[in-house]
């Protein structure tokens, strides 16, 4: 794979996302939490394995959404130490407007292409992503193992 490819794709998308997002007041890790938090409740860990990304940024994310008064967070009834975040009705309503914001960016990088050619992609680019997990969790995130 070219790293090179990958790495235009991925800079155009943070400088996309994070233009469009700033009318919100939010940055891009925001948005991702607000639409993995889309119809569910999850706990702060899931959070940060969906995104592999560790519990206190997490944890500072989620409070900062949280002052914004686009999340809350509750206390998990079996167990207490555990905090479920959950969407408020004013998250739920900036959901949609980042739907259209991530929609727009893949309108232009899959121009061009068949409805085809986007789902073989996606599924290719969701197998890699698997791949890198699995390789992380297997090496304890060690370069060579």
């Amino acid at each position: 794979m070219k790293n090179y490819y990958v790495s235009i794709i991925r800079r155009g998308e943070l400088s996309y996302i994070r233009s469009e997002l700033e009318q919100f007041g939010l940055i891009p890790l925001e948005g991702r939490l607000i639409c993995l938090l889309k119809d569910r409740c999850c706990s702060q860990e899931e959070l940060g394995v969906c995104l592999d990304l560790d519990k206190g940024r997490i944890a500072r994310t989620v409070s900062m959404l949280e002052e914004k008064g686009l999340v809350c967070r509750s206390t998990n009834d079996q167990n207490r130490r555990k905090k479920l975040v959950s969407l408020t009705e004013k998250g739920e309503e900036t959901y949609g407007r980042i739907c259209e914001i991530y929609q727009a960016w893949n309108d232009i990088c899959y121009r061009g292409f068949s409805e085809d050619e986007r789902n073989l992609n996606r599924a290719f680019i969701e197998r890699i992503s698997q791949n890198v997990l699995e390789f992380k969790k297997e090496n304890g995130g060690r370069k060579n193992g």
